[in-house]
């Protein structure tokens, strides 16, 4: 039987940076170009926890996904789900295959949302 945590609870460093994925928005939107406006409430930005044989790898091993990349629900009013993913591409819960094929790898995903942090506290 699976457990449905593979993780233990974050320690404060780990929390911390789960907090920091969440605030820098979804990395595969910011590639494509799009950004929270300033207009707008900021989309919902869910830590995805990258894994390693089907099981979690840690708390620090996430990157930051709206609704749509991570779970593929709509997040645009008016939008259709063809129009999610011809806009935005396609979302993990489609297929792990195609969701790499238009944004990377999981350590290319990993080592932009380190670049992104990076940047962001920089700033």
């Amino acid at each position: 039987m699976r457990r449905s945590r593979s993780t233990s609870n974050p320690t404060s460093y780990e929390r911390d940076w789960l907090v920091a994925v969440k605030a820098g928005g979804c990395i595969c939107c910011l590639a494509m170009g799009f950004g929270p406006r300033r207009d707008e409430e900021p989309p919902v930005v869910e830590a995805h926890h990258l894994l390693r044989g089907g099981i979690r790898i840690g708390h620090l091993s996430t990157v930051g996904l709206c609704l749509w990349h991570h779970r593929g629900r709509l997040i645009v009013e008016g939008w259709t789900h063809v129009m999610h993913r011809l806009r935005l591409g396609p979302s993990l819960a489609e297929g792990s295959k195609p969701f790499h094929e238009a944004f990377g790898s999981d350590e290319e995903l990993l080592a932009a949302q380190h670049r992104l942090i990076e940047q962001q506290r920089a700033a």
